[in-house]
């Protein structure tokens, strides 16, 4: 399944605009990017979408347009992710399927930069993924589709610089966190995948300093997914047969090969 240009698809031909009627999906950082994406991907696959991010305003929009509850809620508030899980997959009636995207970009070297900055990002990108992982598997348990999966990254996979360090120690423990995840819900026929891209065109990078996002937004651009690939991909997992669990997914542009 080659993904050889940034707008290459995957959804229409491996998945169909009716594959998924009836699975109920809750999709976490859903208000712009990839988590966007992956809500519209979804959608257009038949599932019906609940949407968890902080931003109220294109959360509502975005819910308003696909037709499916929503609610606003910053993961790294532990409680306040599990309660939205909740919330959604009451009015969903169930889940059949979480997608842990939410997440944050903070780089720095591991000997110079403040704890407190770890701090920030693991609890989003790690606990904030535990927390609402807690909260949807009584639920999936219950699912005759039961399917988690996690957001990582290439990061995830190799440290690419020096002050890729707080990211990529994240990215890593998703990762870790997927698999043992995979080996406790065995036994409930829970698929838990990983999903590990490179460079996608999104803001991921809004809040770093001017010298690294601009970097990093010409890399993305250059050599960067569209985020609608990963959508695809996403709602591709979700509709493979009960009882296949792929490990990981990972995928870059072919422009940014190692080596290219």
């Amino acid at each position: 399944m080659p993904v050889n240009g940034p707008t290459s698809h995957i959804v229409a031909a491996s998945v169909g605009t009716a594959a998924l009627t009836g699975r109920r999906v809750i999709i976490t950082g859903a208000s712009s990017g990839i988590g966007e994406a992956i809500a519209r991907s979804l959608s257009a696959s038949g599932a019906t979408v609940g949407l968890l991010a902080r931003r109220v305003e294109p959360l509502a929009l975005l819910a308003g347009e696909l037709g499916g509850p929503y609610r606003s809620a910053d993961v790294a508030d532990l409680g306040a992710a599990a309660g939205a899980v909740e919330e959604l997959a009451d009015e969903l009636g169930g889940v059949d399927a979480l997608v842990n995207d939410a997440g944050r970009m903070d780089l720095g070297s591991p000997s110079a930069t403040d704890p407190e900055v770890w701090r920030a990002a693991f609890e989003v990108n790690v606990l904030g993924l535990l927390a609402t992982t807690h909260a949807a598997v009584p639920h999936l348990r219950r699912s005759a589709h039961p399917n988690i999966v996690n957001m990582s990254s290439m990061s995830g996979r190799r440290v690419a610089s020096v002050d890729g360090g707080v990211y990529a120690s994240t990215k890593f423990a998703v990762h870790a966190l997927g698999d043992a995840l995979r080996m406790e819900l065995q036994g409930d026929g829970i698929a838990v995948t990983t999903v590990s891209p490179g460079f996608v065109r999104t803001g991921l990078a809004d809040g770093l300093d001017d010298e690294h996002r601009r970097s990093w937004q010409a890399s993305a651009a250059e050599r960067g997914l569209d985020p609608e690939v990963i959508g695809d991909v996403v709602a591709h997992l979700v509709s493979l047969p009960v009882g296949v669990c792929p490990v990981e997914y990972a995928l870059t542009a072919t422009a940014q090969v190692p080596g290219n």
